[in-house]
């Protein structure tokens, strides 16, 4: 029998024992100067089109399936992606409001692109079924790599949720080489990114999520991508939905 619970996140308030920094709201003098590129990491343009590059041709995207962007933020990706899919084929989740409103406010019109406000939702636990939808690529690129394990584990739950058959979710994440000491910090080779396996930005290996995916016993097979291009050592994972409606 497959089971279904799932592991406690925070017993303390979020405003008391914060995840990261992410979930501080921007103010609209920020938003307006255009802050809210660089708090998503910056290389708007770079990075943006490199995820969507990502999608299509490796990922194996077509216009006719629906994505869901796990951690959406402010659009860096969405505006690539919204053209190229059919109309109302992508939806978009963040735990930060005010990105998401900078995304709508500013980035939509800029891109001269619309987006119903419902196909984008607001929360911190991952959770997409309010859609009703069946998606058949998810994607999160740079949320990883600002999680702890449970709750990476709990978005890995999250996703086997929402995943149509044959459906894969695609996640970016900093790899710590299997010669490297786990516990300290690790310089990668590219970017200047110096990554921690307990602190933000944190760093995995790949055993961290055959574990997280065994204890769930979750329908999902993993497959180690690697370097896709990321200029900050970023590493692309897939995992694939095994499972059935």
């Amino acid at each position: 029998m497959r089971k279904t619970w799932l592991p406690v996140v925070d017993a303390k308030p979020r405003d008391l024992m914060p995840i990261n920094v992410y979930d501080r709201d921007l103010s609209k003098d920020e938003i307006a100067q255009d802050q809210h590129r660089d708090y998503v990491g910056g290389l708007w343009d770079e990075l943006g089109f490199l995820q969507f590059e990502f999608m299509r041709t490796v990922g194996g995207l077509q216009p006719e399936m629906k994505l869901l962007d796990l951690g959406c933020g402010c659009f860096r990706g969405g505006i690539h992606f919204i053209p190229y899919l059919q109309q109302n084929h992508y939806y978009g989740l963040d735990v930060n409001a005010s990105l998401v409103d900078a995304g709508f406010t500013v980035e939509l019109p800029r891109a001269h692109l619309t987006l119903a406000r419902d196909q984008v939702l607001v929360r911190d636990d991952f959770d997409a079924s309010s859609f009703g939808v069946r998606f058949e690529r998810v994607l999160a690129v740079s949320l990883w790599t600002h999680l702890p394990l449970n709750h990476i584990q709990r978005s890995l739950y999250a996703a086997s949720q929402i995943l149509a058959p044959g459906g894969i979710f695609y996640v970016s994440f900093f790899f710590c080489q299997n010669d490297k000491d786990l516990l300290l910090p690790y310089q990668h080779p590219i970017g200047s990114i110096v990554s921690y396996r307990d602190r933000d930005p944190y760093h995995y290996r790949l055993e961290d999520f055959e574990f997280l995916i065994q204890q769930l016993d979750l329908p999902l097979q993993m497959e180690w991508i690697g370097a896709w291009g990321h200029p900050r050592d970023q590493q692309m994972l897939a995992f694939h939905y095994t499972g059935h409606l």
